[in-house]
């Protein structure tokens, strides 16, 4: 691994099998996020700060009850060796 360690792609973030999740601000659901189904359907230049994410995801329950929808916070997961592959169902979809 490079020094200074930086990961501004969805790809870098595949490669260093680090993890992401996402807040809802709004009505407080977490969802933690497949890294690699977002580089199968982004790609893998997208960029992985929270500026462009908030460009394609948004809260489905917030959305279906009216309420802002985009207010997320995404946090950085450093991802231990026996949960890489670990993915729980998301209440936060892509658009």
């Amino acid at each position: 691994m490079k020094c200074p360690f930086t990961e501004d792609t969805l790809g870098q973030k595949l490669e260093t099998r680090t993890g992401l999740s996402v807040h809802c601000l709004t009505c407080k659901r977490t969802a933690m996020l497949d890294v690699a189904e977002l580089v199968r359907r982004l790609g893998p230049d997208h960029s992985c700060m929270p500026y462009a994410l908030v460009k394609v995801f948004y809260c489905r329950e917030c959305r279906a009850a009216g309420r802002a929808d985009r207010d997320l916070q995404f946090t950085n997961h450093a991802v231990s060796e026996e949960k890489q592959y670990w993915v729980r169902e998301t209440r936060i979809a892509s658009g």
